[in-house]
């Protein structure tokens, strides 16, 4: 005969007299919804804040995000957040309204860390909460120093398990409010964000650590970088969430040229911008700084020694982006290069007739300009 086991439980059980789940049968559901940040399965649920709410106008996720509103008070806006103690698995929490919360006074010498976090109370595991609230959002206080030091630190899971003050419980960070003397904060945002099993994780401020389990993703807002966890414990960037750059044509009827430099017009867009903007006649603007390729081609109606360049808004040999590509008596001329331009950087194209003017010949092949941004090796 075969040897058997007993499991621990299991959901919806109801033993005689029964009519409802207990509290350790419900956190072991979540245990099953939330990803597993420790070597033992059950061991260490992800904790942090579960993000729901993108803020586009802010670029930051709205749950749980703690602000400074008047002096040493702070809100902390609406959210839910899990929190995982051993043996007990995750507790989840949450906040339906903004909260208010106030430190201390200003210290007298030097700044002081104070850390606003999120905190639980279970009264079954010896834990008592100061008004009886099973959660709260608290603010614990630091000790002021020329280099001051948080009043506490959270384990491998992002968990705090150990409180100066009493009471006990488990919680997790969500802001660092550093007090000046002259009783001003500076805040720090420590949130990190919760996993759900086969979902994307979207990163959140405080968010550091490399655990996951194979086939996992995550997804950095501030950079648009997706990453799976591969079986050698490494992330493993799959792409950028968009291409940056555009392309344009001129479709005008055989422009004229001049002799010299002549800047080149690109009326017609061939695929929209994203992260460069154009004034819609010649000049783009760049928007994220990083190396960029450029192509460029133009047909003349009559053959002469000219070429295509990229420079600065006013045509100077000093001030090409990427240098010419000149052509003796041709009729096809064309660009292919790479720059590094910064943030804010200003150009256009050019084509230098250095020879008799000549007109531009987009009935037989439009002149094209092409620019994108060089993405990062996966």
């Amino acid at each position: 005969m075969p040897t058997n086991a007993v499991a621990t439980g299991f959901w919806t059980a109801m033993p005689s007299g029964s009519r409802v789940n207990n509290a350790r049968q419900g956190r072991a559901l979540l245990q099953a919804v939330y990803q597993n940040n420790d070597a033992t399965p059950m061991n260490g649920t992800r904790s942090g804040v579960v993000p729901t709410t993108w803020d586009v106008a802010n670029l930051r996720f709205s749950d749980l995000l703690v602000t400074v509103t008047s002096g040493l008070t702070m809100s902390v806006a609406p959210g839910a957040a899990a929190a995982h103690r051993a043996g007990q698995g995750p507790y989840e929490g949450w906040l339906t309204a903004a909260a208010s919360v106030t430190c201390d006074p200003a210290p007298a010498t030097n700044p002081r860390n104070d850390i606003v976090v999120m905190r639980w109370y279970d009264s079954t595991q010896g834990d008592t909460s100061p008004d009886g609230n099973p959660c709260r959002i608290e603010i614990i206080t630091g000790s002021p120093g020329a280099v001051p030091a948080d009043p506490i630190t959270v384990n491998s899971l992002g968990v705090y398990t150990s409180f100066p003050t009493t009471g006990g419980g488990v919680g997790i960070p969500l802001a660092r409010a550093q007090v000046s003397t002259g009783g001003v904060i500076t805040l720090t945002r420590l949130r990190r964000s919760v996993g759900v099993i086969g979902a994307t994780r979207a990163l959140m401020e405080g968010d550091s650590d490399t655990a996951g389990k194979v086939g996992d993703t995550r997804y950095n807002p501030s950079t648009d970088l997706f990453e799976v966890l591969k079986s050698d414990g490494t992330w493993q960037k799959l792409r950028y969430g968009v291409d940056i750059g555009g392309e344009w044509k001129d479709a005008r009827t055989t422009p004229a040229l001049s002799t010299g430099a002549n800047k080149l017009q690109f009326a017609t867009n061939v695929v929209p911008p994203n992260g460069l903007t154009f004034n819609g006649t010649d000049t783009w603007t760049c928007q994220t700084a990083g190396p960029y390729s450029f192509f460029g081609q133009l047909r003349s109606t009559a053959g002469v020694n000219g070429g295509i360049c990229v420079g600065a808004t006013t045509y100077a040999d000093a001030t090409h982006i990427v240098p010419f590509l000149g052509f003796t008596n041709g009729t096809d001329y064309a660009l292919s290069g790479t720059a590094y331009l910064a943030a804010g950087q200003q150009f256009c194209f050019y084509f230098y007739d250095n020879g008799s003017a000549t007109t531009i010949n987009n009935a037989l092949r439009n002149a094209m300009a092409k620019i994108w941004k060089q993405q990062a090796a996966a």
